[in-house]
């Protein structure tokens, strides 16, 4: 039987990220402008503003998440073209977790410097890290489809799609561990696991170059660098 309608191409899904990433980036802001009358109503504007320090600091904090998740996104989707139903709602899933970025941001500041800032923070690292184990899922469910009726990799793509597969396994797995520790951190030192969750952003200032560097280890451990070789002996 004839294939009469085609799976979305890659870039619809680009733009529809674009425009909820830029949302919810806008989004951010509106705590800030929320505590503007707080901050001009006291007596000294100064110690005003320094009192709303959680909120700026969630800010600061989500904002950078955010646009950490948006870079990461792109640079690790630059050479997939195609979709098929479990890439749509695995990407479906990323978004969801973007958007309540806002939320978690918003959590966050209201009860950062309060006794209940372990469950503030905890529940930020959930949605900090909640699109990586459900993107395991997605990837795991993608490996045991026998049926492939897309091509998803661009011809330029450093890997086979089985090779990507199998590479982004490991890859969701370490960072699904690394949530999971990070997150359960929170609920006996919150501190200790803001320092996690920097320390996480840190590593996504430059997601290229992290991924330059690391893609050779990821490949080793997924026993799919003989692809790398021949790759770095074709050039």
């Amino acid at each position: 039987m004839a294939t009469l309608f085609h799976h979305l191409k890659h870039s619809k899904i680009d733009s529809l990220s674009d425009g909820i990433f830029s949302i919810a980036l806008t989004l951010l802001g509106l705590d800030l402008i929320g505590a503007v009358k707080h901050i001009s109503e006291s007596e000294d504007f100064n110690s005003g503003l320094l009192e709303e320090w959680p909120l700026l600091f969630a800010f600061f904090m989500g904002f950078f998440v955010l646009f950490g998740v948006w870079y990461e996104y792109h640079a690790n989707s630059q050479y997939v073209t195609g979709t098929n139903t479990l890439v749509i709602w695995q990407h479906c899933f990323i978004l969801l977790f973007a958007i309540l970025i806002p939320f978690g941001a918003a959590l966050l500041g209201e009860n950062l410097n309060t006794p209940n800032v372990s469950w503030a923070v905890f529940y930020f690292g959930v949605i900090m890290f909640g699109d990586k184990p459900i993107s395991l899922l997605f990837v795991l469910a993608q490996r045991r489809s026998s049926r492939s009726d897309t091509e998803i990799l661009d011809t330029a793509a450093p890997f086979s799609s089985e090779a990507w597969l199998r590479t982004a396994t490991v890859y969701f797995l370490v960072i699904t561990a690394y949530g999971i520790l990070a997150t359960s951190a929170a609920l006996i030192n919150p501190w200790l696991a803001l320092g996690l969750y920097l320390l996480y952003l840190v590593s996504k200032v430059n997601p290229v170059g992290l991924l330059n560097r690391g893609t050779p280890m990821l490949a080793k451990a997924a026993k799919v660098e003989g692809e790398l070789s021949k790759l770095r002996d074709s050039k």
